[in-house]
């Protein structure tokens, strides 16, 4: 609807003056003025510049870069059926803060307001645009091709293209197939299974083209129900960001709710509200999930319902991040995690730890449980309470524990069997030990026997050599 902008220039009629008392109506009355009438008025889009391939960006500008975001329109009524687009306009957007670029075809609204030439001269204007019209209710495009060529010449190129879309309720982006070959833009191609989100009752909710959203809303019941409700918080927010619907719904314009286990990703902040997340892995052994015990310790516990009300009956909040994959980089400083209640990693697979310098570890007590084996590699083992320096009995430059190097079982065994063979041979050369005498030849020693009971405890000995191994510590020979 035009509005009136109504623009004093300044000039006193000359009657007006201080002969007699006046009111504020007479010499309003007698004030010269013009009147400019602003029209917002709803345009097709039929180009917009996005990047300096364009070929109508101008380089030599002082700021090239203010081009971006720039569309060619044609004005429903002002430039209606005008086809040869050197003649139509071109026209900024109205705000640079939140940007929403419209596709080909789509209609905005446009308006005339001062530009950065209005500096000293208020007749110097530009054409602005905002607001693309809903014209389908479609999260995904709203265009309207050609439909401010309603009458096109004869021989027009798009004569066959416009009389299809005048038919009414033709190219609704929620209905496949139902489009004329018509380009939207350079590479943006049709989804007609793109979605808008459920409302609820006081949503705010932001929603792009491609199946990504955000929802500030709550755990209000309504219908149809969502996945996060609970009728006692129903007074308590929720934050949902969303990226990539899920990829098997049929084509349509149905509204959708969020769940966890259907986006391709997407983050939940919620505040005591429960989330049906499916985890990605059922490893937790080391917990005591399903109402199982840990074999030592404290139990790390599943998380629960319960875990989010506080001794006072406060709900507390909860974020839940869910994807396929995710990824935390730090490029410079660390990555930090701290959990006041306990920390829980768990896979399916392989869990692997690699640092460049030394991986600390710092507890009362350390229980590995390993139902296979566990294998430890380095080229020093140390085993015991560490020195900090060669003073203290540090060893080289790792400066670990000064004590006993570990024994080959198997290694040491031999060598223990080899001296026990060496024993009981020279006691059995003892037993037969003949020395000579003046009289003749010696008889056998008198300490025979004792050298053959030690000859017997020497066979006892070296019999349990083979059993003083270990069946699951095993190590290897240095080198």
């Amino acid at each position: 609807m035009p509005t009136k902008r109504v623009r004093n220039v300044r000039k006193r009629n000359r009657s007006v003056g201080p002969q007699k008392p006046v009111a504020i109506a007479d010499i309003a009355g007698k004030l010269n003025s013009e009147e400019t009438v602003i029209s917002i008025e709803p345009a097709e889009v039929v180009d917009i510049m996005l990047n300096d391939t364009h070929e109508f960006w101008n380089a030599d500008m002082p700021d090239p870069e203010e081009q971006i975001g720039m569309i060619r329109v044609r004005r429903v009524h002002s430039d209606r059926n005008i086809e040869s687009a050197e003649e139509l306009p071109w026209a900024v957007a109205l705000t640079r803060n939140i940007k929403q670029y419209p596709l080909k075809h789509e209609i905005v609204l446009v308006s005339t307001h001062i530009s950065k030439q209005s500096q000293g001269n208020l007749d110097q204007d530009q054409l602005y645009y905002h607001d693309i019209l809903n014209i389908w209710g479609s999260i995904h495009h709203n265009a309207l091709p050609f439909v401010s060529i309603p009458d096109p010449v004869s021989d027009s190129e798009n004569a066959s293209k416009i009389e299809s879309y005048q038919e009414v309720g033709f190219g609704n982006p929620n209905i496949a197939g139902d489009e004329e070959d018509v380009e939207l833009g350079d590479t943006f191609e049709e989804q007609p299974k793109i979605r808008p989100i459920q409302p609820y009752e006081g949503d705010f909710t932001i929603e792009g083209r491609f199946g990504h959203s955000i929802r500030f809303g709550s755990a209000v019941e309504g219908t149809p129900a969502n996945t996060w409700s609970d009728p006692s918080t129903e007074k308590e927010p929720i934050l949902i960001i969303r990226n990539g619907q899920d990829q098997d719904l049929e084509d349509g314009g149905e509204h959708i709710i969020e769940h966890p286990d259907m986006e391709a990703s997407s983050i939940w902040m919620t505040k005591g509200q429960m989330v049906p997340l499916t985890l990605g892995s059922t490893k937790d052994d080391a917990m005591s999930f399903g109402g199982g015990t840990n074999t030592v310790g404290e139990d790390l516990t599943a998380p629960e319902g319960d875990d989010l009300i506080d001794a006072e009956g406060e709900r507390q909040g909860q974020i839940l991040l869910t994807a396929n994959r995710l990824i935390f980089n730090s490029r410079e400083a660390g990555v930090y995690i701290f959990g006041g209640g306990g920390i829980a990693l768990t896979t399916e697979t392989d869990m692997t730890f690699d640092a460049g310098v030394e991986f600390l570890v710092d507890s009362p007590s350390i229980y590995l449980n390993a139902t296979e084996k566990l294998e430890i590699e380095a080229p020093l083992i140390y085993l015991g309470k560490s020195q900090q320096s060669e003073d203290d009995g540090g060893v080289g430059d790792t400066q670990a524990t000064k004590g006993h190097p570990l024994v080959l079982g198997d290694e040491d065994d031999l060598w223990k069997s080899t001296l026990c063979d060496i024993i009981d041979a020279m006691l059995t050369t003892l037993q037969s030990e003949i020395h000579p005498t003046p009289v003749g030849p010696s008889g056998p020693p008198i300490q025979a026997p004792q050298y053959a009971t030690q000859q017997a405890d020497i066979a006892t000995l070296k019999s349990t050599l083979a059993v003083g191994y270990s069946d699951t510590v095993w190590v290897q020979r240095n080198g």
